[in-house]
């Protein structure tokens, strides 16, 4: 009878949305990992599928944050991939120019800003960030509005002349695709950028504000704060969150 109890009391008691997410970075540096990819480009979808099998490993074991931009240079192929940007591009080509690169490609990953050939490679990589002790501590707080996401950086860097961005990242994306190189397929994405900030200049306090695109699903939607030197030759540190707890 106690424990009928106790299950009617746990499925009475409501729950609630908190006013703010509060995300600390780790003593040791969390790898940020990007693919680039494309709807059009028929060699993509198994490395989407590859990211989905590193996002779910446990923390403890790989500290990544994985971020799958699509690239929109594909497009001409016949089909026009929803989730591809320009800006992703340009981000690609920077990064492939870091890397003294002759050309970029999808898929394509980098680990921190390096080039990865290789799933065996990332994994590497993953771990060589992993071992590093974090240059800085990072303390995002995210709170919503009615309209938008509002975020709180604070920085304990020494360094003046660093930069980091915001980036909101979706979950369980899917299309069916009808046209170029994947046509017919339905493909299944993970951690799909759905915004990206400017590079902004890192202060010890910072604030940002993001605008709720409505074809976002909220319950799906994480927030990240990446902290890097000038043309994201290095990367110093990450910290990102979920928002699942402040939706009603």
């Amino acid at each position: 009878m106690k424990r009928l109890l106790l299950i009617i009391s746990l499925i009475a008691s409501p729950t609630y949305a908190v006013e703010k997410i509060t995300a600390v970075s780790n003593g040791q540096q969390t790898a940020v990992v990007e693919l680039y990819t494309s709807e059009g480009c028929s060699s993509c979808p198994p490395a989407d599928q590859w990211l989905q099998a590193l996002i779910d490993l446990p923390k403890d074991e790989l500290d990544v944050l994985a971020l799958a931009f699509h690239v929109d240079y594909w497009d001409y192929l016949g089909w026009k991939d929803r989730f591809g940007s320009p800006r992703h591009t340009s981000r690609q080509r920077q990064l492939g120019t870091n890397n003294q690169q002759k050309s970029i490609y999808t898929p394509e990953f980098f680990v921190d800003g390096i080039e990865a050939r290789g799933t065996k490679k990332v994994i590497e990589k993953i771990r060589s960030v992993n071992n590093r002790q974090a240059k800085i501590k990072l303390r995002l707080s995210i709170s919503k509005t009615s309209d938008a996401l509002q975020l709180e950086l604070q920085s304990d860097a020494a360094e003046k002349s660093l930069q980091h961005r915001y980036f909101v990242y979706e979950n369980q994306l899917m299309s069916d695709v009808k046209g170029g190189e994947n046509s017919g397929e339905r493909l299944f994405h993970q951690q799909v950028v759905r915004y990206m900030s400017p590079a902004l200049k890192l202060k010890d306090n910072n604030r940002h504000s993001i605008s709720i695109n409505p074809e976002w699903r909220l319950d799906n939607i994480g927030v990240a704060a990446l902290v890097s030197a000038s043309g994201n030759e290095s990367y110093l540190q990450v910290v990102h969150s979920p928002i699942t707890a402040l939706l009603d």
